[in-house]
């Protein structure tokens, strides 16, 4: 029970908190993207799987996935119907990569700071939840 009384009394901070660590990641990760797309390091990638239909990637037309092989490393990663259509029956394809080359980006992937944008003011109402709760 007491456990619970916590809760309830610390949740708006807990949330508050959670969105905060949520932001912070988003921004991280959009931030390690620009500078992917700023070294302009473009690289060819084996295509070895793509869905079997363009047409079926379930519900929007999202949901493919595509598996691509850079030195080495095997990628996973999520797409569209119009990354379906540039991959589909070919070999290989040029994407974005980083100096290690441990992660790799399409190269319409990426779309100026929305992700930035969105993480700020996420963050912004996680301390106002913050700030709100701790007055409490």
């Amino acid at each position: 029970m007491k456990i619970f009384s916590f809760f309830v009394a610390h949740g708006l901070k807990m949330g508050g908190f959670f969105m905060v660590i949520i932001s912070c990641v988003l921004i991280y990760n959009s931030i390690v993207d620009k500078k992917i797309i700023a070294e302009n390091r473009i690289v060819s990638a084996r295509i070895l799987e793509t869905p079997p239909d363009c047409n079926n990637l379930g519900r929007r037309g999202r949901g493919g996935y595509y598996k691509l092989e850079l030195n080495g490393q095997i990628f996973i990663k999520n797409g569209n119907r119009l990354v379906c259509e540039k991959l589909y029956g070919k070999d290989k394809i040029n994407v974005y990569t980083n100096f290690k080359m441990d992660k790799i980006l399409f190269l319409d992937e990426y779309e100026k700071s929305k992700d930035i944008l969105y993480g700020t003011i996420l963050m912004f109402i996680g301390i106002v939840i913050i700030i709100k709760s701790w007055k409490k």
